[in-house]
């Protein structure tokens, strides 16, 4: 498809990014033994997508806001979007929509976690943010 420069199948076959490389360091760098810890959780975006994903890592008391647009959206979505007819909460609750990984860091510690993750070569933005809530994720 023209939108993706290769084939549906080609798209969605590709190889997934490892980031065991990238958590060793950033846990090293950023949680040191005898300090208190910058990286208070770390969700793998699967199958769940969000909606179910993030929410395991949140304490009952707080919610994660996503802010839509926040970062770079493959063309793989905004097509399955398009061309399916698929309701964008269910892309979120199914898709990781381009997010592998995501880190809840204290608030102190983004800038430099976030320039830590692009210098081992890694896309990271900031997403979104904690807030009082019941444990869930919303995507606004």
């Amino acid at each position: 498809m023209s939108e993706l420069g290769t084939t549906i199948g080609e798209e969605l076959l590709k190889v997934h990014l490892s980031y065991g490389p990238l958590l060793q360091a950033l846990l090293k760098k950023f949680n040191p033994v005898g300090r208190p810890p910058a990286v208070k959780g770390l969700a793998h975006i699967t199958g769940g997508g969000f909606v179910d994903n993030i929410p395991r890592v949140l304490p009952g008391t707080c919610d994660v806001i996503l802010r839509q647009g926040s970062w770079e959206l493959p063309p793989i979505f905004q097509m399955i979007q398009a061309k399916g007819g698929v309701p964008q909460a269910e892309l979120y609750q199914v898709f990781n929509m381009g997010i592998g990984l995501t880190m809840i860091v204290a608030a102190d510690k983004v800038d430099e976690a976030l320039k830590f993750a692009r210098g081992h070569r890694h896309q990271a933005w900031l997403i979104g943010e904690v807030v009082r809530g019941r444990g869930v994720t919303r995507v606004v």
